[in-house]
């Protein structure tokens, strides 16, 4: 090796020969650690799609940014993908071009970002060399400065590569969306939502409840993309038949009300860190003769919401009082609606319901706090926890964008679990186990055997 870390190739510094054959024993090292990270992913899937989209994939993106014309020597990294590492991540076989093209979809667009090096090569130079042409005119007149205009340059070519790849992205998109059947179109839509591919692109750090095991990670996935899970039943403990679509709303185990209050718990905690007389299932005050004109509020005493709050939205002895809910998007009556209009169903049935009784009678201000099962956001529920990062992030002197992240992938993790409990948890009543499937007396002869 030279002192710079290059092998000696016997062609000169800079010929194509000299460039491919140092791009090809970089591929070919690559490729050894693609396959080795293939292999962990059929235990530690989690950890090497993290390993993947973090490091490995970072290094050929580098070389693509400033290496020409080497696209057709990145094939065998895009062959160890598809046929190894796709599958072993995935539990799927390899996927035909469309599912390939999906999963090389950015997460926010609802892919996983595991990009073809292939086809991402010459679209990477071409934007690196956009956004440095401004350094280069620089360094070629040997400037010792850094003028402003050179700054306003390079950011507009920053901005304009940008908005080209999220407009090559809605085109890729927009293409997938006619070879995918309804139920994939839908899980794709809600893959796409706005945090509800935190805990995909998040580390996963134990200390934070961010690592998924082997089987929540590949459920995780079909939850994700439509697939059916592995190893399911085929009745459900209430007696219908076993699909996502109504395991996510199936009452029998309470996993619906667990999901609820995981949200609930979770935002009350993160509320006492900045605000003030933070409750959880406050009672309103009863009726005492006031007449509330909409039909749909709730009238009845004992009426209670899901958290109380001072100091949110006004001043310190301003009260705001929060309603949860969490509905599942692939129930019969949100499936014939797009997202947004299910959010505002949701929305405003909660607003019907307490809103113009907060405002008459508790002179407090109401927000609702709507969920899909699949991790997306209302409107005003993403409102309030951009109110609640900006305060978490002052409290703690950090920078809004990371503690909002942070806030999405706890929000994110908290449903993508509770949505895995309610197709793995066992749907037993409290204080009643599931039966066992031997018949008794074989399993009292068994412990007979054992005790003697």
């Amino acid at each position: 090796m030279t002192c710079a870390g290059r092998p000696h190739l016997g062609a000169p510094l800079g010929t194509r020969d000299y460039i491919d054959t140092f791009v090809s024993e970089k591929v070919d090292q690559w490729s050894g650690d693609l396959k080795l990270l293939s292999a962990i992913a059929t235990t530690q899937p989690h950890a090497a799609f993290a390993a993947f989209s973090h490091g490995l994939f970072c290094k050929w993106s580098f070389l693509s940014r400033t290496t020409p014309q080497v696209s057709h020597l990145f094939q065998a990294l895009e062959t160890i993908i598809r046929s190894e590492f796709i599958p072993s991540l995935t539990g799927q076989p390899p996927p035909n071009d469309s599912s390939r093209g999906l999963f090389g979809l950015p997460a926010r667009f609802g892919g996983m970002g595991i990009r073809n090096p292939v086809t991402m090569s010459d679209l990477e130079f071409s934007a690196s060399r956009k956004i440095c042409a401004p350094l280069v005119e620089l360094i070629l007149e040997r400037r010792n400065d850094y003028p402003y205009e050179c700054l306003v340059v390079q950011f507009t070519a920053k901005s304009a590569v940008q908005q080209l790849r999220r407009e090559q992205a809605s085109h890729s998109v927009e293409e997938l969306k006619g070879s995918l059947s309804a139920t994939s179109r839908r899980a794709m839509e809600l893959a796409s939502e706005k945090g509800a591919s935190n805990w995909l692109t998040s580390l996963p750090i134990e200390e934070f409840g961010f690592c998924l095991h082997k089987g929540a990670f590949m459920d995780a996935l079909a939850l994700r993309y439509g697939w059916s899970p592995s190893n399911i039943p085929l009745h459900c403990e209430c007696g219908a038949i076993f699909t996502v679509e109504h395991v996510l709303s199936c009452k029998r185990g309470g996993f619906p009300i667990i999901r609820h209050n995981e949200i609930r718990d979770l935002t009350a905690t993160l509320l006492t860190e900045v605000c003030h007389d933070v409750l959880i299932e406050p009672d309103l005050q009863p009726l005492t003769g006031e007449v509330l004109a909409r039909a749909t509020a709730v009238k009845t005493d004992g009426a209670r919401l899901d958290i109380a709050v001072n100091g949110l939205w006004g001043g310190r002895f301003e009260r705001t009082y929060m309603d949860v809910r969490v509905f599942n998007p692939h129930a019969p009556s949100n499936r014939g609606s797009s997202i947004s209009n299910c959010y505002r169903k949701h929305e405003n049935e909660k607003k019907r319901a307490y809103e113009q009784r907060l405002l008459e009678v508790e002179h407090s201000t109401f927000t609702p706090l709507v969920f899909s099962a699949t991790g997306g956001m209302a409107r005003q529920a993403t409102t309030f926890y951009k109110r609640l990062a900006s305060m978490l992030a002052e409290k703690r002197d950090h920078s809004y964008s990371s503690t909002l992240c942070w806030v999405r992938s706890r929000l994110a993790f908290s449903l993508l679990r509770s949505a895995i409990q309610c197709i793995r948890g066992a749907r037993s009543s409290i204080g009643h186990a599931i039966k066992s499937s031997l018949p008794i007396d074989l399993v009292n002869a068994e412990a007979q055997l054992r005790l003697s």
